[in-house]
């Protein structure tokens, strides 16, 4: 839906949604709820519920999910078992033949937008030579 409206975003999910806007690869993308059975989950090993931020479809069909978050956001305890669940998930349905190519925690650093789609996340600002640039 064009334009897009919510009640209340972060500033990286702000940041994400101008980004993916000014993206000619982008077909659509959905800003994902929290916290109803409505929106996407993926469950974690602790058999709770995550919901990323963002769910992408691209020009080629193939689909990204991502969860954005911001330098704090991204070192905290919470963010590992996000991010490894999401890989998971991901690597699962790509073997039963989705399109689920690509995927993770973003964040922005340095003007780009990097993702971690190690199977064991780890975020250390001083080194993200593990972290892929997300070119859309």
């Amino acid at each position: 839906m064009k334009p897009f409206y919510t009640a209340r975003q972060s500033d990286p999910e702000k940041q994400f949604i101008e980004y993916l806007n000014q993206s000619r690869k982008v077909k659509w993308w959905f800003k994902n709820g929290e916290g109803e059975i409505k929106y996407f989950a993926v469950l974690r090993q602790d058999d709770r519920a995550f919901y990323p931020d963002f769910i992408i479809q691209f020009n080629d069909g193939s689909v990204g999910i991502f969860d954005t978050k911001s330098g704090r956001t991204a070192k905290t305890g919470d963010a590992a078992p996000r991010a490894e669940a999401l890989q998971k998930f991901i690597e699962k349905q790509n073997q039963n033949g989705k399109k689920l190519v690509v995927g993770g925690i973003t964040i922005y650093v340095n003007g780009t937008w990097r993702y971690n789609d190690s199977e064991k996340y780890k975020y250390d600002p001083k080194d993200l030579s593990k972290w892929k640039v997300l070119d859309l």
